[in-house]
């Protein structure tokens, strides 16, 4: 067997704990490196070496880990890999036996940051760039390292003060890293995190999604009959008049720019009844205009409902929401079989193979009513990002249920993305190989979502931002949500076999349904050897860094020569 293999040990009685443990199981499970958890204060029981790496996701090894840590820096100079993913809780004696072959020199207080700034692409196209705000806030310990350290991200604070956040230190045969932060249980940071696993060793491998995806919400739907004081006051105009003669130009002009493709999200109105005797609707010749439009440019038509109540029972939603729940899973049930039938009469070359929930809300109900609704049903996009908000939140991992429907989560949203929303994204690339995007039409009316900005300023800071994607990732695949939940079947069932040695990697994948994208990380360079597989260089610059290997059939070998 060539799968990797790593001993996550973690302290099962603390809740921070509990959630650096699961979020390095899922990127470790993306990365194909199977795990296994062990309590913290159990590690005599265990023989380090039988694994690839030792990953420490608990603050607390002064207080717990019963034993000097002096076994587990000694096996990383036998050869083996550690990483910290978190800063320690207090130091000790503990960290007095190990800080020293973590490639730490001297240490000093706990610096709070907001500031972080990438050196190198821990993920591809992250070198260069820097995040910064309070959303980023969190303590770092400051040290100073080694020279022979590789850092690949500082965390700077307030008034200039930095330390070093993530680095790689080579010690003896094996390899630490160390993430001085204590945000790595939170999903936002599950790529930084798998990034990090990345750093310990030279060549690594792994399948991706590979999807740029672009969802409109509530498109086509029925508020473009709504007035709005902030297109009449800008532009002169009512909101239909808006949405048609500059929002739906300015939107296809910036797509087709980028060869992209939208993913319009059907509703059919917005009146608030929950009882199926009750709905009613009466056509649109608006709805049925950019339906058509959408369409007729190539993109996808998806459902979001026949009305905004997302399909939840009673306590599903915020109170302040104001949705009304619904009775029963048939009552649901009947509300998308009912858009299903408006989209047939509206829309007949349409089939609903996509849907997102109202407001991201989505019962365990619900979805078995979306399920029962909508037979070609094979994508349900939610959000990635599970921001503690109460009720039924339809929040996913990139990953195909066990009733085969893709789960493929939106990352980011909005027209204008701040730095937490940009480094959402590139979080999610770096582990997925995904772009997944959405907005709303109406963005611009609500002083939340635009931030005060006008139509101008949004569409500007769109297009900087979708100029900045299409350039560092060129090589994305603009998909529809269908698609993009094809190539997520096609990458979550590869079971890749690798051999990594020195001068070349042999690769073989189980469960081969089409093309596999991987990213490979080496510091050598690939090269081909036959016509099994394609290799493109994604990172800046030369030497270490991320490349994207397309895998044409079952069996391939990349040979590895000196940079």
């Amino acid at each position: 067997d060539t799968t990797p293999r790593a001993l996550v040990l973690y302290s099962p009685g603390r809740e921070d704990s509990l959630g650096y443990e699961k979020n390095i199981r899922l990127a470790l499970e993306h990365l194909r490196i199977r795990a296994d958890s062990l309590d913290l204060t159990r590690t005599q029981s265990v023989s380090y070496t039988d694994y690839d790496m030792v990953i420490l996701a608990t603050a607390y090894w002064e207080d717990e880990m019963t034993e000097s840590c002096a076994r587990l820096m000694n096996y990383v100079e036998e050869g083996g890999k550690l990483l910290l993913t978190t800063v320690p809780e207090s130091l000790g004696a503990q960290f007095d036996t190990g800080y020293r072959r973590m490639g730490i020199v001297d240490f000093g207080d706990y610096l709070t940051y907001d500031t972080i700034s990438f050196e190198q692409d821990l993920l591809p196209g992250m070198a260069g760039r820097t995040f910064s705000g309070e959303t980023f806030s969190d303590v770092a310990l400051s040290v100073t390292l080694e020279d022979s350290a590789c850092v690949y991200a500082w965390a700077q604070d307030a008034a200039g003060r930095r330390t070093p956040l993530i680095w790689s230190y080579d010690c003896g045969r094996g390899r630490v890293a160390v993430f001085n932060s204590t945000s790595g249980k939170g999903d936002f940071w599950r790529g930084i995190v798998a990034g990090c696993v990345n750093t310990l060793s030279d060549t690594v491998m792994y399948p991706v999604v590979n999807a740029l995806c672009l969802f409109i919400d509530d498109f086509p739907s029925p508020q473009y009959e709504s007035e709005s004081d902030v297109v009449r006051d800008e532009y002169n105009r009512s909101a239909k008049e808006f949405y048609r003669d500059i929002w739906w130009p300015d939107m296809l002009q910036i797509a087709k720019a980028y060869g992209d493709v939208y993913t319009g999200l059907f509703v059919a109105t917005y009146n608030d009844e929950t009882d199926p005797a009750r709905q009613t609707y009466t056509e649109s010749a608006t709805e049925l205009y950019f339906g058509n439009s959408l369409l007729k440019n190539g993109c996808e038509m998806g459902a979001h409902g026949y009305n905004h109540q997302p399909l939840t029972g009673a306590g599903g939603t915020p109170a302040d929401m104001h949705y009304q729940p619904w009775a029963n899973v048939a009552d649901m049930t009947a509300s998308l079989t009912r858009l299903k039938e408006i989209t047939g009469q509206m829309f007949p070359a349409v089939t609903l193979r996509s849907y997102v929930p109202p407001s991201n809300y989505l019962s365990a109900e619900g979805r078995q009513a979306v399920r029962q609704a909508l037979p070609d049903l094979e994508v349900i996009s939610g959000i990635y990002t599970n921001e503690e908000e109460e009720g039924d939140v339809y929040v996913q991992d990139f990953t195909v249920a066990e009733d085969g429907i893709a789960e493929f989560p939106r990352v980011t949203a909005g027209m204008a993305p701040d730095d937490y929303e940009q480094m959402s994204a590139l979080s999610a690339l770096g582990l997925y190989g995904t772009f997944s995007h959405f907005i709303h039409p109406d963005d611009v009316f609500d002083p939340d979502r635009s931030g005060g900005k006008s139509w101008e300023e949004l569409y500007r800071a769109y297009c900087a931002w979708m100029k900045d994607i299409h350039t560092s990732y060129p090589w994305l695949r603009s998909l529809t949500a269908t698609e993009a939940g094809n190539a997520l079947r096609i990458c979550d069932v590869a079971d890749p076999h690798l051999i990594v040695a020195q001068d070349e990697i042999r690769g073989s994948v189980e469960n081969f349904l089409g093309p596999v994208s991987f990213y490979l990380k080496t510091n050598l360079t690939p090269k081909t050897t036959d016509e099994n597989c394609t290799i493109r260089r994604i990172s800046a610059g030369k030497g270490m860094g991320y490349y994207l290997v397309t895998v044409e059939s079952p069996n391939f070998s990349i040979r590895l020569v000196a940079a």
